[in-house]
């Protein structure tokens, strides 16, 4: 049995891939310990995994709602070229503290597994314990889309990453969604690293939400994950009269945006929408969803595409523009502005494309290729073999 110490950083869809990682090792007799930010301690102890601080700050639903316009790239970006933008966010990673905590949970440790984000410290870590390090992204942005030219010389001493650790980076996601960029063929592409709640073993839907969901035409579903937004009630009003107005009901699910029903309109019948608070088992909802509405962040858009869900993307931030381009190139959905949304236009782009034969045609096809990777497995596979 070896000791593996995971360390990650960002919101709850940069954790769960890593926690379900972490599951699976010890399930192959390891022991697991993760150092994350307090507000996913929940989430790691419920998997059974020891867990420890990686310090400040604390990003969690009610941090992310007091910042939510940090989380709104398009005003800047709109403003300022890419190259000159430099946003500096509350949420930056204090490294100094992060040091300490990771280097505290290494002193015993056979290896250690980072996300990107982490990579600086997790290498100086390695490198003093003199074990093994695994560099592991569920962000394909990073690894998948061209960099400029003034970045490329920005970042071309950043990596401590040496030359015998050139095998050792991990791209948690599939090759059907997004390709590697010839600079990163060293990587192996494993598929994604799927979460699985405990409580979604034995888990069943009220009669109220079953009723809601199975019964024709079916509904949409608004999830935004954990993204905040600045305006939740204007982003609720718009997509329910969009909903109204197709004659269908939506499901909208609370999320760190806090969705809720204080946010509805008094004219929109209360019957047609319903609210979902925490961790539901989205292969069972979006596998009953007409179409899903999103953000884009890529582990929701890789189980939408699981369940053959085609998808509206109104991405603001991050990652969530490559992975909006990446739902346009396969035909699986359509991508709107989400600073110009209005009902007409939701409900027109619906209605046209997302919910017509094809998309779900597309989507359907494309999650066949993506379930039947074993992401999880053969990540194990590897890491197993660096042990």
């Amino acid at each position: 049995m070896s000791t593996i110490v995971i360390t990650t950083y960002g919101t709850l869809g940069d954790h769960l891939p890593f926690i379900a990682l972490g599951k699976v090792l010890k399930t192959r007799g390891h022991q697991v310990r993760m150092v994350v930010n307090q507000a996913i301690h929940p989430y790691v102890l419920k998997a059974g995994l020891q867990v420890a601080d990686v310090g400040r700050p604390q990003i969690g639903p009610q941090e992310a709602q007091r910042y939510a316009r940090e989380w709104n790239h398009l005003p800047l970006l709109r403003e300022e070229s890419l190259e000159t933008t430099k946003s500096v966010s509350a949420f930056d990673h204090n490294l100094i503290d992060s040091v300490d905590c990771v280097m505290e949970a290494c002193h015993d440790a056979d290896l250690l597994i980072s996300c990107s984000l982490q990579k600086r410290v997790a290498a100086m870590t390695a490198d003093i314990y003199d074990i093994c390090w695994v560099e592991s992204c569920v962000t394909p942005f990073f690894l998948c889309f061209p960099k400029s030219e003034t970045e490329n010389q920005a970042s071309s001493g950043d990596s401590l990453q040496n030359t015998k650790d050139l095998n050792r980076l991990i791209l948690a996601a599939s090759p059907y969604l997004c390709e590697l960029l010839p600079e990163y063929s060293h990587a192996h592409q494993t598929g994604f690293w799927f979460y699985e709640d405990p409580d979604w073993i034995d888990w069943q839907p009220s009669q109220e939400l079953k009723e809601f969901v199975e019964q024709e035409p079916k509904p949409l579903v608004l999830s935004y994950s954990s993204v905040p937004v600045e305006n939740p009630q204007e982003v609720v009003e718009i997509h329910v009269r969009a909903a109204a107005k197709l004659g269908r009901r939506i499901v909208i699910q609370q999320g760190w945006a806090g969705f809720n029903e204080s946010h509805l309109p008094l004219d929109i019948e209360r019957d047609n929408v319903m609210f979902l608070d925490g961790l539901i088992s989205h292969n069972w909802l979006f596998s009953r969803a007409a179409a899903l509405i999103t953000h884009g962040g890529v582990g929701t858009i890789a189980r939408s595409l699981c369940n053959g869900c085609p998808m509206l993307v109104e991405p603001l931030g991050n990652d969530q523009f490559y992975n909006a381009l990446q739902v346009l190139r396969l035909g699986v959905g359509s991508v709107m502005d989400s600073q110009k949304l209005t009902v007409d236009g939701i409900a027109n782009i619906l209605q046209k494309k997302i919910l017509t034969p094809d998309y779900k045609k597309r989507a359907v096809e494309v999650g066949e290729k993506i379930k039947a990777e074993q992401g999880l497995i053969e990540a194990c596979d590897l890491i197993e073999s660096w042990l």
